[in-house]
């Protein structure tokens, strides 16, 4: 037994000094390319105000696309003067019959069946990928795991955080004497709207309480992800599923309230005292979409990085790796809280399962991009395990808060 505990501690001691290695030569790595490119800004800077008005030096393609510009112009040149020996002669004809550029055309044409080509040799190969991964029993296995787990912590993390946002909705209404009952869609208030409970102060204080937990809530799931003390794949999984989640509930609500008028929206109604659709609700809208869209890029590395097979990540096979990492897990847990949530669809509930899109879609476009096509060669890809355990328990807990807030929860 002693023997065994002493292999395991070396065997860790040692992948952690290989990861901290690997780690250093990315960063040695980085840094090199940092100074490379400073180097060549200084040189530029210093060739420019030593010789502003010196000629550029271009390179073979440069230098041809420069050549076909000055064409282009000059043959514009020419039809302009063209049009206008014609247009003094006949103006009727230069206005509404116009003749067509030819050259103009022909490169039109070149650069439509460039795109098609490009197309079609992209299509063939994503279809010899996905033969190859159908193919193969492994890569159907790692990706249905994939998809599996990924589904249930973004389940589980949801649910979390809106159970965490509901609970501190409670709690500042009970803060302002204000009753409450906990429906499993959403959280009620019984009394009428011309309460005088309903003041400024309560109504801002109670309707942007849970948004900024949730908000709180992503940033520590964020450090509990960037833990050094945690190395399980699956388990940096669900911290980055809490964070997109955290996040959703606080731009995403926004931008749901905009378009309900429920919830988070009343906050800052009362705090600029605006009317529906006024001009700071569209800018604040505006910049909420604008930042989940940065999370989103941001956070498509880090999908990658919770992968535990190497092999499933590498250019080929890595968008098959994010639909089921990202996409699928995603609609899968907008149809369960569709279902969990019969008879009584909540709108901002289902609008909420769907704003996460706007932090999700940017990982469709740069998964593949140069500042994570090395992804898989920088270390901190380790073997994960599969817990059927984990898919019980999200079930079991789905189940019971659905049967327990049932009927609502009269509080306070």
């Amino acid at each position: 037994m002693l023997e065994r505990y002493r292999y395991r501690r070396e065997y860790r001691r040692k992948q952690q000094a290989d990861k901290n290695h690997l780690r250093s030569h990315h960063k040695a790595m980085r840094r090199n390319f940092r100074a490379k490119q400073r180097r060549e800004t200084i040189i530029k800077i210093w060739s420019f105000l030593s010789s502003p008005f010196a000629e550029r030096k271009l390179n073979p393609e440069q230098e041809f696309l420069r050549e076909m510009r000055m064409q282009v112009k000059l043959e514009r040149k020419e039809n302009k003067k063209k049009w206008m020996r014609v247009f003094w002669k006949n103006p009727i004809r230069a206005i509404f019959i116009r003749e067509k550029n030819e050259t103009l055309l022909e490169m039109e044409q070149w650069r439509k069946v460039d795109k098609k080509i490009a197309f079609k040799n992209r299509a063939r190969s994503l279809r010899m990928s996905f033969r190859e991964a159908i193919k193969s029993s492994e890569l159907r296995k790692k990706l249905a795991f994939t998809l599996l787990q990924s589904s249930t912590y973004f389940i589980l993390s949801f649910l979390l955080v809106y159970v965490v946002y509901q609970a501190i909705t409670i709690l500042a209404a009970y803060a302002f004497n204000i009753p409450t009952v906990w429906y499993y869609y959403r959280v009620q208030f019984p009394l009428f709207s011309g309460s005088h409970l309903y003041t400024r102060t309560a109504l801002i204080i109670i309707f942007s309480s849970g948004p900024l937990l949730s908000l709180g809530l992503a940033f520590l799931f964020l450090k509990f992800y960037f833990s050094g003390k945690n190395n399980n794949p699956g388990l940096k999984l669900f911290f980055l599923w809490g964070f997109i989640n955290g996040a959703n509930f606080f731009f995403g609500s926004y931008i749901v309230g905009f378009i309900t008028r429920t919830e988070f929206i009343y906050s800052t109604e009362w705090i600029f005292m605006s009317s529906i659709f006024d001009i700071e609700e569209i800018i604040f809208t505006v910049i909420a979409i604008t930042i989940s869209l940065l999370i989103g890029r941001l956070a498509t590395p880090l999908f990658l990085l919770t992968t535990g097979s190497e092999k499933i990540i590498i250019p080929r096979f890595r968008l098959f790796f994010i639909l089921n990492q990202v996409l699928f897990p995603w609609l899968i847990g907008i149809v369960v809280f569709y279902f969990i949530s019969t008879p009584v669809h909540y709108l901002p509930l289902i609008f909420k399962t769907i704003t996460p899109f706007f932090i999700l879609l940017p990982s469709l476009f740069t998964y593949n991009s140069i500042r994570n096509e090395n992804i898989s060669v920088v270390g901190a890809i380790r073997k994960n395990y599969f817990r059927w355990s984990v898919v019980i328990a999200v079930i079991a807990v789905l189940f019971f808060y659905r049967i327990l807030l049932n009927f609502g929860l009269r509080l306070f």
